[in-house]
């Protein structure tokens, strides 16, 4: 069964997926807004992974002993300028998570709790591609540019992107 310091740490964990599933939601709209539905189909994909995340570990609390709650959340509240600005607000956001599941990953080990140690194994992983993805696209952002003109040619890399990996998870649902 789990420690009462882990049951607390996984529910704090918890907390932070889901603040991330709302604020990739709250960047989604901000895109809306501004006509990017391909980057905002970015950020909805994101929060449905973020969501996820929170499921999996939600899950695993109360099947192993624990009672998995959320507490209100955070106001998401967008208050970026440009799309540079986003995607720094985006890797701030992924790598508060990093750190978070990191040290989540670390007392579970200090704990011996070997079992939850493993099932973190995947979302530290993750995280660790989660980060470098979003620094490629800031990087991507600052070669380009961010103005009116080029946010056309983002949104549309952005679209052909989100099409390329729903027709992935299509094809590997069907085989």
């Amino acid at each position: 069964m789990l420690s009462n310091k882990i049951k607390n740490a996984l529910n704090e964990q918890i907390q932070k997926e889901a603040y991330a599933s709302n604020a990739y939601l709250s960047l989604a709209t901000w895109c809306e807004e501004k006509n990017l539905d391909g980057i905002a189909e970015y950020f909805y994909a994101a929060s449905a992974d973020e969501r996820n995340h929170m499921l999996e570990i939600y899950k695993y609390l109360n099947t192993y002993g624990g009672s998995a709650h959320i507490k209100p959340l955070k106001d998401t509240v967008i208050k970026q300028k440009n799309l540079l600005e986003v995607f720094n607000y985006v890797f701030e956001l992924e790598h508060d998570v990093t750190i978070s599941i990191n040290k989540l990953a670390k007392l579970t080990y200090e704990e011996n709790d070997f079992a939850t140690f493993k099932f973190l194994e995947a979302f530290v992983l993750e995280q660790q591609q989660s980060e470098k993805g979003v620094n490629e696209l800031i990087d991507m952002i600052k070669r380009v540019g961010y103005d009116e003109k080029n946010l056309f040619y983002l949104n549309k890399t952005f679209k052909k992107n989100e099409e390329r990996k729903a027709g992935d998870k299509n094809s590997n649902n069907a085989e």
